[in-house]
């Protein structure tokens, strides 16, 4: 008893709009004044319980619209995310290819004997520069063979292990190679400098007489038996005279981006040596 008194309003309610639902598919002449009186009060709760269950599945189907919707994108986010992986990836391909094609060509210009290897560490701001590449003595590698790319001279082996070897820059300061001006013939050694913060060389030894300028080219004489002749090292971006003595210096900007080093060539040979 206790539950109907106090659920009394919901149970007539839904006795009335049974009610009226029933009187809704009875012919009208047999529908009796007391029944039209029930129809009466009834219709408009019906019309308001109809509301109410229209509205609730609206709002139902919205919902289900809604997460559709945001499954639908987050979908869409995923495959966002993978394009552009994908993209990004594409795009490290195609700059490998360039950076390959680019050795290629060198190795027609310069028909020598080269092994390729891969830079796998780089120690380029320490006092003792460096990189390390994937070429060892399981390779095959021996000796101290020098070390280029497409853009000029980086340096030369100076340590061998199995699988790895590592190559002194030539911008570090305990490096030192027979150069040349292109122009002129002038004739210098280039060595790195001391500075951790500067990528730069120094032609150092080069006459006070001979004619170098801001600008000039230099090159490999080939004369260090180190690296063959022809070979770019850097450009004169400087060139200092004192008021005595027998030598000028310049500074030289290397050809090769040391910061951008990927893949190298080691020369193995060729003939080259004198």
């Amino acid at each position: 008893m206790g539950f109907l008194r106090r659920h009394f309003v919901i149970i007539l309610a839904l006795a009335l709009i049974l009610i009226a639902g029933k009187a809704l598919y009875d012919p009208p002449d047999k529908i009796s004044g007391s029944r039209r009186v029930v129809v009466g009060i009834a219709g408009p709760i019906q019309e308001a319980v109809v509301a109410v269950v229209d509205g609730v599945a609206s709002l139902w189907n919205g919902y289900i619209a809604l997460w559709n919707t945001e499954r639908e994108a987050e979908d869409l986010r995923d495959i966002n995310r993978r394009l552009s992986r994908q993209i990004a990836d594409q795009s490290l391909i195609e700059q490998e290819n360039a950076r390959l094609r680019r050795l290629l060509g060198f190795t027609r210009r310069v028909p020598l004997q080269y092994s390729p290897a891969r830079v796998i560490a780089t120690n380029i701001l320490s006092q003792f520069r460096s990189i390390t590449i994937n070429t060892g003595r399981a390779d095959g590698l021996s000796g101290n063979p020098a070390v280029v790319t497409e853009a000029g001279v980086v340096g030369r082996v100076i340590e061998l292990h199995d699988r790895s070897a590592r190559v002194l820059l030539m911008i570090d300061s305990n490096s030192s190679i027979d150069g040349l001006v292109r122009r002129t013939g002038a004739r210098g050694i280039i060595q790195g400098v001391s500075e951790r913060d500067q990528l730069i060389c120094q032609f150092a030894f080069s006459l006070r007489t001979e004619d170098v300028r801001a600008g000039d080219e230099i090159i490999t004489s080939g004369l260090d038996q180190q690296f063959p002749a022809g070979l770019l090292l850097g450009r004169v971006v400087e060139v200092s005279r004192n008021d005595f003595g027998i030598f000028q210096e310049a500074k030289i900007e290397p050809a090769v981006d040391f910061s951008r080093l990927n893949e190298v060539l080691l020369v193995t040979g060729g003939g080259w040596r004198r």
